[in-house]
């Protein structure tokens, strides 16, 4: 008998250490503390992410799916870096580190690889101001792939392989050779490049660097269909507001007046679930009348043409093609996809989408569940399938979040997030693939997604609840 009491002991403690929490990036990452140490510094964890880039016999670095600030992790183990591949999602248990002030996760007592093929999350756009090498607050983009573009060579190649960057902003950023051998030969100081992209490190000697990963990675052709059309805010220091318009800006970076350019084509894609489009403004820009666009029929996709009688003049290499007009309906963030533009008829190779993040101003718990290209809550994850489950606060609001699924007899099969942190925007996102914390596919049927979000300062909760389906597949 005591035999059989041990064993099921023991069969307790597995299943404990089974279901330990599943952290992202940003949970470990994410730190207000000055010194950029992690909160999870010393413990062993599990975190899951994307592969971004692998180190034969040495180390890889993962990614959440989504991307933005802390969302990055560098990995050093041997063994596994030689069995995870680009674009797998992984789930790694081991041991937070912080090596000479450099975030890792090492020691990998256990891995998985969920799946296989998996679009790298997003590169982050930045300015060489917002990942200037010895910035504390370059700290938030540790791990994590980000690109700058229309930078200037400051600097020739050092013995480190080490070089200084800079935009418009003119603050420098220094790029490595750490996972990409970049013929010093090719850097010339005074040039311009339209692309340098990669992942950040971080050395205690010389602070935070960009680090391609191969040769695509940076972007020098001076043509026109490497030119950079990308969209931004007008005004960078303004948010977007609930159901009022909000401009944002088509910018050509890297635009030459002997192009001769005498005619432009471009084509947006928003949801108009949560966005809609109001129209185009042509004031301050080099667009000389006001274009005729086209919308679809469901209001998702805009298209424009604007013709040049004597060609794009263009009074500096950088400049404004139109403003356009938004409206967002809901609360959250959504993208704005510039998914095709010509000069002429000339496809341009670099698009860089825009994203409208309306910020919740009710101390609210926000939650919002969905599938691309199903406005439904319903997903198969039998076939691989995963929902996004978003929820959030308002901004600056100290809370704690826990999300509890029921089925549709009210029993808890899984709590997803407990977490005592937002982020600077207010919202986070956990994509859920169906499974309880034992790793097991749920069954077939209706299950509820219940948040709460408790004020740590006085106790006082909201919650909300949304019906999510997961899907049988038929035989």
């Amino acid at each position: 008998m005591k035999v059989k009491l041990l064993i099921l002991a023991m069969l307790i403690l597995s299943f404990g250490l089974a279901a330990q929490t599943v952290l992202s990036c940003y949970d470990v990452q994410y730190t207000p503390a000055a010194n950029g140490n992690s909160n999870s510094n010393g413990q062993n964890v599990t975190v899951q992410g994307i592969v971004t880039h692998v180190i034969p016999n040495s180390a890889f670095y993962i990614g959440d799916p989504e991307g933005g600030p802390w969302s990055g992790l560098y990995v050093y183990h041997r063994n596994t870096s030689n069995a995870v591949s680009l674009g797998d999602m992984v789930k790694l248990t081991g041991r937070i580190t912080e090596y000479f002030s450099l975030t890792e996760m090492d020691n990998i007592s256990a891995y998985e690889i969920i799946s296989q093929g998996n679009n790298l999350p997003p590169a982050a756009d930045l300015s060489t101001s917002e990942i200037a090498y010895g910035a504390a607050s370059s700290e938030q983009w540790e791990g994590v792939l980000v690109r700058v573009t229309d930078v200037q060579i400051k600097s020739g190649v050092d013995n480190y392989g080490q070089f200084l960057i800079a935009d418009s902003s003119n603050v420098q950023a220094m790029v490595d050779n750490g996972l990409y051998a970049i013929p010093s030969g090719s850097i010339i100081t005074g040039e311009w490049w339209f692309i340098i992209q990669g992942i950040v490190d971080y050395h205690s000697s010389a602070g935070y660097k960009i680090n391609p990963r191969s040769s695509s990675d940076m972007v020098k052709q001076d043509s026109i269909e490497n030119s950079i059309i990308k969209i931004q805010k007008t005004d960078p220091t303004l948010d977007p507001v609930l159901n009022q318009i909000f401009k944002m800006s088509l910018i050509s970076t890297k635009v030459k007046s002997d192009w001769g350019v005498l005619s432009y084509e471009a084509s947006i894609r928003i949801d108009p679930s949560k966005v809609l489009f109001e129209g185009l403004e042509i004031e301050g820009t080099v667009t000389p009348e006001m274009p005729d666009y086209t919308i679809s029929e469901n209001g998702d996709e805009i298209s424009w043409r604007v013709d040049y009688q004597d060609g794009l003049i263009a009074p500096q290499e950088s400049v404004l093609l139109v403003k356009m007009l938004f409206r967002p309906i809901v609360y959250g963030e959504t993208q704005i996809d510039l998914f095709s533009f010509k000069y002429n008829t000339t496809n341009v190779n670099t698009l860089v989408d825009g994203s409208l993040l309306t910020k919740l101003t009710e101390k609210i718990a926000y939650l919002n569940i969905g599938k691309d290209g199903d406005k439904k809550n319903i997903f198969n994850p039998y076939l691989n399938e995963k929902i996004t489950i978003t929820y959030g606060v308002k901004t600056g609001y100290l809370a704690k979040a826990v999300i509890r699924i029921y089925d549709a007899q009210g029993r808890l099969v899984f709590t997803p997030v407990h977490s005592n942190s937002f982020p600077a925007t207010g919202f986070s996102n956990y994509e859920w693939n169906g499974r309880d914390a034992n790793l097991k596919l749920l069954p077939p049927g209706l299950y509820h997604c219940h948040l709460e979000v408790t004020d740590r300062t006085n106790g006082d909760s909201d919650s909300t609840v949304q019906p999510l389906v997961i899907k049988s597949t038929l035989k």
